[in-house]
């Protein structure tokens, strides 16, 4: 086995655990995260030097995990509302990820992910303009705040999750259900 490959999927684990256990209780400790890697404490610090530096591996992490999930639902792609659905799905995939992003940086990346964030707001915001364009969204409704409430409702459906409130399984039919009645182009 390439030993590079068995670091690389390593380091992942570290990342996905860390990521779920931060997701839920930010305070939860680096051998908490270790015992959830199925790795020791000693292999964390291998990979990331102290709790500080596999934080921001981590936000680093999910934004790109965020953008490549973005990325494969497909932007320009079929019509601007069926994207936006398949992005709403990749945004709930990609659970731990969003909710970790949500608790943490608050909507706010760091300087060093501003680049990756800006991408991902420019993909969601070029299929809402689209989508006003195509007259399947309210163009009265300016696209940015139709992005922010697509990111309010996401979070919205994985805390509804995380609180037993529905089942994962049907949170982005939920959203979009819920966005769709909110932001739809309404019959005059």
């Amino acid at each position: 086995m390439d030993l590079s490959r068995q670091r690389a999927r390593t380091r992942q684990a570290i990342l996905d655990a860390a990521a779920a256990q931060w997701s839920c209780d930010p305070t939860v400790g680096l051998g908490d995260i270790a015992a959830a890697a199925g790795v020791g404490r000693a292999t964390i610090h291998r990979y990331f030097s102290d709790r500080q530096v596999l934080h921001a591996a981590l936000i680093t992490d999910s934004w790109m995990t965020l953008r490549a999930a973005i990325e494969h639902a497909g932007p320009a792609t079929d019509s601007a509302l069926e994207v936006i659905q398949r992005i709403i799905t990749a945004m709930v995939h990609a659970g731990d990820r969003m909710s970790f992003l949500f608790t943490t940086t608050e909507g706010t990346p760091s300087e060093a992910d501003a680049g990756i964030a800006r991408d991902v707001d420019e993909l969601i915001l070029a299929e809402i303009e689209r989508g006003q364009r195509e007259g399947a969204l309210d163009s009265a409704v300016p696209a940015r705040w139709i992005e922010l409430m697509i990111w309010s409702t996401v979070y919205t459906g994985l805390r509804a999750a995380a609180d037993g409130l529905v089942p994962r399984h049907g949170v982005d039919e939920l959203i979009r259900r819920t966005l769709h009645r909110a932001v739809s182009e309404q019959p005059k």
